[in-house]
């Protein structure tokens, strides 16, 4: 309701209209040019269509306006289109009640398709005028290019460059091309790395790791072999480093991850309770999620590996998740510790599992470290079952 509030008391801009009816028959030709006009913008995020409202922010309702469409409906139509490379735009169509009245809020996806314009000529039934092929609408400022032009080469070069993300930070980009997963391949020559073939600027390369670190994680304790080789990934961008993470070898080197966050509940306690997590929206589990899926290179974990893993390791979807989960959990945290204090039957299995790759002597065998890692694997189940009933 917030967004709406200030939807309503903001002019026109590149980012909403105002409309004080819905579209008739008539008028389908102009439905098409002002959806396509705001999903052909240069920005990176959605637009909104509010109908019920006019141009001097006067709340008139559609309540009962007979051409009203809902999300199914509105969405039938735009697939009935010849959209080019089938980019069909995402809308979502919702009522809200204000002041007496019903007003239609109109959505559009924000998307990296752009531009978008129809491949052959369209003349909607009824409709005052057709839509022609190759004619592209976009939106500048409050303004939506006429319905009998084509946007100027200018605005089309900024959708161009939207769609390549060449608009974006080199680290936006970088996740642009992470997710064209089936253009990485993974190399050994003098170094060892991943390639990006279409374009060979974007390169990621393994360096040895050589800080003293433990053998042995909590995440790790769902493979057949726990131990773990650290090795250091470097993000590259012709001669520019973009980025470096660390990554472990899994399970005797048979697969390679991304070492996931370390998190706390209560981290300022005495006893913190941790856990490990990813958060999704991020370059980190961009490469992760390539990691997972490469095709063409040893380093992708099979099903069980990765079934294994994300037991363990906790998504949120992005920062603003993870803090609401951690405020609603951090008034549970007697209950999260009592459920997750490991069981002796627990502690022994680590103790048994690790045996096969260390000595009793090793610290990755010490006592309190078995019950560390045990813990934290058990608070980071809790967490992901958390998030289920979310």
């Amino acid at each position: 309701m917030q967004l709406l509030n200030n939807l309503i008391n903001s002019p026109e801009d590149e980012y909403h209209d105002f409309k004080a009816q819905w579209y008739s028959p008539n008028d389908k030709a102009e439905l098409i040019k002002d959806l396509f006009s705001f999903v052909n913008t240069s920005h990176h995020e959605d637009c909104y269509l509010i109908i019920g409202i006019d141009d001097d922010h006067n709340i008139t309702g559609v309540e009962d306006d007979k051409n009203r469409l809902n999300t199914q409906q509105l969405t039938d139509f735009l697939h009935s289109l010849p959209v080019a490379n089938s980019h069909t735009p995402r809308v979502i169509v919702r009522p809200i009640k204000i002041k007496n009245h019903i007003i239609d809020i109109i959505t559009i996806k924000d998307t990296l398709d752009v531009p978008v314009y129809l491949d052959e000529d369209k003349h909607p039934k009824m409709a005052k005028r057709p839509i022609h092929a190759g004619q592209i609408f976009a939106r500048e400022n409050d303004t939506n290019t006429p319905i009998d032009s084509s946007a100027s080469d200018y605005l089309v070069e900024r959708l161009w460059k939207k769609r390549f993300g060449l608009d974006l930070p080199i680290q936006q980009q970088y996740k642009i091309k992470l997710r064209d997963i089936n253009n990485w391949e993974y190399f050994e020559t003098d170094k060892i790395g991943f390639l990006y073939n279409v374009d060979p600027d974007y390169c990621m390369f393994l360096e040895d790791d050589d800080q003293d670190r433990y053998k042995v994680e909590s995440y790790a304790l769902g493979q057949y072999r726990a131990r773990m080789d650290w090795q250091k990934l470097v993000l590259r961008y012709k001669n520019r480093t973009i980025a470096e993470f660390l990554v472990v070898f899994l399970d005797g080197a048979r697969f390679m991850t991304l070492t996931p966050n370390l998190g706390s509940i209560n981290p300022l306690s005495e006893n913190p309770l941790t856990f490990r997590y990813f958060i999704a929206d991020t370059l980190e589990f961009s490469v992760e999620n390539l990691f997972l899926t490469i095709k063409n290179g040893p380093t992708a974990p099979d099903g069980y590996q990765r079934m294994n893993l994300f037991q363990r390791i906790v998504i949120f979807n992005n920062e603003q998740q993870k803090d609401q989960v951690l405020k609603g959990l951090s008034s549970k945290r007697a209950y999260i510790e009592q459920q997750c204090v490991p069981s002796q039957e627990e502690i022994n299995s680590c103790r048994s599992l690790l045996s096969m790759d260390f000595s009793s002597n090793d610290t990755e065998m010490n006592q309190s470290h078995l019950e560390s890692i045990c813990q934290e694997s058990n608070v980071s189940q809790f967490i992901i079952r958390y998030l289920k009933t979310m």
